[in-house]
């Protein structure tokens, strides 16, 4: 099976939603990841009717739902808040994502955690992060919902960052429903190589951000467009036999013209993978 090319709809935030679909089908894409953000899916929203929605678009538009991302940046929500209260309300409510995952028919619901703010102790912040992660791959096992770990820029958090903090987190919890995805601004931007994440964690690897970058930034970027070698890149994912999807995350300086954006993400990945 050869590797598939998603696109994520965050990018599309200032457009109805069914403004991806239509550009995805469009140029050829195999599948959608869903933002769990507002206006388009926010879990409250989807579970007022708006998963319908997305699984009609879904039917109409003959792609699949391969990752649904939830709103997880510290607000309102956080993995790692030190107020209890905060805490409780951001469990329910990625208990709430994880339903919404799998009422729209998502395999995966996709956490990652946020900049924890400074001044608090390191070790206190990575033992509150596993204690909720273990809360809700009970709940994950429970419902039949698999969670899968994003690893962020140095950018954008400071728990989960490097494939050895994917690692350990994955041996703490250790669920056959907690998993792991790959961005690749995170390995670029910590020195590290793509093959990391594959030699630690192997087959637990269940999905990619196929994206450029630059060194100095957590900006997410169309391959070429900023300094990885994709060639080399693709060439490795080949070796290793890697067939999950790609996943095209477009960041704000293509918010203006996203459809266009999408046209070009989508012939450079393909050009891509034939190529090499």
């Amino acid at each position: 099976m050869s590797m598939k090319i998603a696109l994520f709809t965050a990018g599309f935030s200032n457009y109805p939603i069914e403004r991806v679909f239509k550009a995805a089908a469009k140029n050829g894409y195999d599948g959608i990841e869903i933002g769990g953000f507002r206006p388009h899916a926010y879990a409250p929203d989807l579970a007022k009717g708006g998963a319908a929605k997305i699984r009609q678009l879904s039917k109409e538009y003959g792609l699949p739902i391969v990752s649904y991302a939830p709103e997880n940046t510290g607000s309102p929500y956080s993995l790692v808040f030190e107020d209890s209260q905060m805490n409780k309300e951001s469990l329910d409510y990625f208990k709430m994502t994880m339903d919404m995952a799998k009422e729209i028919g998502s395999e995966y619901c996709m956490f990652a955690c946020n900049h924890p703010g400074y001044g608090r102790n390191r070790e206190d912040v990575k033992k509150l992060f596993i204690e909720n992660m273990q809360i809700l791959t009970e709940y994950a096992e429970k419902i039949e919902q698999t969670i899968i770990l994003e690893p962020v820029t140095p950018y954008e958090g400071t728990i989960i960052v490097t494939s050895d903090d994917v690692r350990w987190a994955l041996d703490q919890v250790h669920s056959s429903r907690f998993k792991c995805m790959l961005d690749l601004a995170a390995p670029f931007t910590c020195g590290e190589p793509i093959c990391s994440y594959f030699e630690k964690m192997g087959e637990d690897v269940k999905h990619i951000h196929f994206v450029d970058c630059e060194k100095t930034s957590e900006d997410h970027l169309i391959p070429g467009d900023g300094e990885m070698d994709f060639p080399r890149i693709v060439s490795y994912l080949k070796e290793i036999g890697y067939d999950g999807y790609l996943s095209l995350e477009l960041f704000s300086r293509y918010a203006n013209e996203p459809a266009f954006s999408a046209e070009r993400g989508y012939k450079v990945i393909r050009n891509l993978l034939d190529e090499n």
